[in-house]
């Protein structure tokens, strides 16, 4: 038995996701999980929690045995230091059980390293351990994913109809009655939105448009003007599920330019082409392949802007899309070098083309991939005018 490994994972549940998918409980305090072979086959997981926190864990957590740090202590006893002592705890659960060699991932925090190292314990990285798990969704996630964009394009309509219905002053800067639309103010009016459908927007929305724009994550600043694109990029998490949302339109109050009608036109394109080519089996690479042969194709360059161009230089700069669920980012990317794509993964397809000059456009849709093809959670459309 000693030369099989046991698997841990270990961190706050509230944060560490790896965790929390393989417990399916959340708790704000540590746990430590471990996964011991038995001698017949298979295993028997040990879950170690703060004692206050026992009973909840018995009746919610996924796990064999449910403990905490004072059902193992160790000869030398245990730290006043609670994430100390639950660290030992762990150390000495698998000391009992004769392991030799642990298997954990990157998430392990170093509290855990260390005093599996000074018991004795050869820690053994896997960088797939936890993540395909999380990769394949079950139904009951894909259904949370669901709920989440469901609720994203609701928060999305509100702000692109606020954008698009509100009045320009003699400056162009838009009006809602009397008060100015500024990045800020409706950053603020999307998070009162999403708190009141029992959502949190822990990394606050985007809603940017010239000349920020031209930076692709910058969140917004400063007033909007009639004739120029707003991008918004919206990604709240569900505090029922934890699951998340995330979606991005672009609106445009008045008139767009011209130049702004083909970038629209050639990134909504790009993410229909991305989103027939999400097939089992494929890579995404391949995704991303199919995106830059669509930016390209419709006349429009892929990368950074060159040292010494202009303002008016136009590209898109980003990959295709990452995965998500429990994390808003969450492997795979749908980037250069990305792997193959799994049954039931889901990801955003998020093709952008940004000009600090012209402005911005950047649509953004959750697709799940199945055996039966890509399925689109998106049902909103993806037009300029919100009117």
């Amino acid at each position: 038995m000693n030369d099989i490994p046991a698997f841990v994972l270990g961190g706050i549940p509230a944060v560490n996701m790896n965790v929390r998918h393989r417990i399916n409980f959340s708790v704000g305090d540590a746990v430590f999980y471990i996964s011991l072979p038995q001698s017949g086959g298979g295993s028997r997981s040990v879950l170690l929690v703060r004692d206050i926190e026992m009973g909840r864990a018995e009746k919610l957590a996924n796990a064999d045995e449910i403990g905490c740090a004072a059902d193992y202590v160790p000869q030398e006893g245990l730290s006043g230091d609670r994430d100390t002592a639950l660290a030992q705890a762990g150390a000495e659960c698998l000391r009992q059980n004769g392991i030799k060699m642990v298997r954990t991932d990157s998430s392990l925090p170093m509290i855990f390293v260390s005093h599996l190292r000074d018991a004795g314990i050869e820690i053994e990285y896997d960088p797939n351990l936890a993540v395909l798990d999380r990769r394949t969704k079950s139904d009951k996630e894909l259904e949370y994913l669901r709920e989440a964009q469901s609720i994203t394009e609701e928060a999305m309509e509100f702000a692109c109809r606020t954008i698009c219905k509100a009045t320009p002053d003699v400056k162009g800067v838009l009006h809602d009655g009397n008060t100015a639309l500024t990045s800020e103010l409706m950053r603020q009016r999307i998070t009162s939105f999403l708190i009141a459908k029992n959502c949190s927007n822990h990394n606050d929305s985007i809603v940017v448009t010239v000349p920020h724009v031209a930076d692709c994550h910058h969140h917004g600043s400063g007033p909007l003007r009639t004739g120029l694109p707003v991008i918004i990029d919206i990604f709240p998490r569900m505090n029922a599920t934890g699951y998340w949302g995330d979606c991005t339109r672009t609106a445009v109050n008045g008139e767009p330019s011209s130049q702004i009608l083909k970038m629209h036109e050639a990134v909504v394109k790009a993410k229909d082409d991305a989103i027939l080519s999400l097939q089992v089996g494929t890579t995404g690479n391949a995704v991303h392949q199919s995106t830059v042969a669509s930016i390209t194709g419709s006349g429009y360059l892929m990368g950074l802007p060159p040292k010494g161009s202009g303002d008016d230089f136009i590209s898109m700069r980003h990959g295709t899309g990452h995965g998500i669920g429990l994390d808003v980012h969450e492997p795979i990317l749908l980037s250069d070098g990305g792997s193959e794509i799994l049954n039931n993964e889901v990801f955003t397809v998020e093709p952008g083309l940004y000009s600090a000059k012209f402005g911005g456009v950047r649509v953004e849709d959750m697709v799940a991939v199945t055996a039966d093809g890509p399925i689109n959670f998106n049902r909103l459309p993806d037009h300029l005018d919100w009117r």
